[in-house]
């Protein structure tokens, strides 16, 4: 099962983040009309935006950016436009909230007047405290969750509130991992920040014993799931993963192999309510896709040569 988003007009909330762009370049190689609405914070800039893509230049929490879009049928709207890091929901509590919960509410009140189906991240942490691996229709425990979980399980109980009067879809996203992650410095993921320490020859930081798994999804598969989910799923509520944890200590050890090293990573004290697993039920997902196209070393060897720092025989790898 595929996608056709050709001639259809799309709205991209957050077009410039880690997904949002990822999503930008598939729909625009689809033949879709792509309408980007991004602030540029959180390091992202202009140039990680596609330049077939129409830019508005905007905060989402304003509703008069909406204003700005030209007066048109849309089919879809991506809303990626929240900060992806738990680390950034601890910093700044107040402000995450705001942008994530008041942002949400903005689109899909737009979405509701327009008869536009809303497409929206949740998160596979709103699984803390349950057992893996994880099906939609697994209890969630609120009183397990973080600031950062909580905000996610909040925007699913909006949609599900307006199930009425707005086409929605939320998608309960694991590690996602890609070369497109530069601009989140030290919020990327581990698979990329473990990537970058190590081609340069330093030496990855792993809380605790190294022994904690997570499902890592490649970027590109996880871009594909959203575009085909978003047309073909019935479901309100999907989980995107690849089905597989994998632990730290195994992510470092793809990552001496691929670049022939033997970095010995340092392990430091981790914190309190640290997750040790997470692992998707992907039962739901694979009807829809019933095979990703990237295994986790596959995503790993594309992510090192991302980097541009590898030496010319690792850069021929395929």
């Amino acid at each position: 099962m595929e996608y056709n988003y050709k001639n259809i007009n799309c709205i991209v909330a957050g077009g410039a983040g880690f997904i949002g762009q990822n999503l930008v370049n598939k729909l625009i190689e689809d033949g879709a009309k792509v309408y980007v609405i991004d602030n540029f914070s959180y390091g992202t800039s202009k140039s990680n935006v596609n330049k077939k893509a129409h830019i508005i230049e905007g905060d989402i929490r304003d509703t008069d950016v909406f204003e700005k879009l030209p007066r048109q049928q849309y089919g879809y709207l991506f809303y990626f436009a929240s900060p992806s890091s738990v680390v950034l929901f601890k910093q700044d509590p107040n402000e995450c909230l705001d942008i994530t919960i008041g942002g949400f509410i903005n689109c899909i009140n737009y979405c509701a007047k327009n008869k536009i189906k809303i497409i929206y991240p949740s998160s596979g942490k709103v699984y803390m405290g349950a057992e893996s691996p994880s099906a939609e229709n697994t209890q969630l425990h609120w009183n397990a969750l973080d600031t950062y979980a909580k905000s996610k399980s909040i925007l699913e109980n909006i949609a599900s509130a307006y199930e009425k009067i707005c086409d929605s879809l939320g998608l309960r996203i694991f590690a996602g991992f890609g070369p497109s992650e530069k601009h989140k410095g030290k919020h990327a993921s581990a698979i990329y920040l473990f990537c970058k320490e190590m081609v340069g020859g330093e030496i990855p930081v792993i809380w605790g014993d190294g022994t904690q798994t997570r499902d890592f999804v490649y970027i590109d598969d996880l871009a594909r799931a959203i575009l085909i989910l978003a047309q073909n799923s019935k479901e309100s509520i999907v989980n995107i993963g690849s089905g597989e944890a994998i632990s730290f200590n195994k992510v470092v050890e793809i990552i001496n192999s691929i670049l022939e090293t033997n970095i010995i990573p340092e392990h430091i004290e981790k914190p309190k309510f640290y997750v040790e697993e997470t692992l998707a039920d992907t039962l739901i997902l694979k009807k829809y896709c019933p095979q990703l196209q990237y295994s986790p070393e596959d995503g790993i060897r594309e992510v090192i040569k991302s980097l541009n720092l590898l030496s010319e025989d690792l850069q021929e790898i395929k």
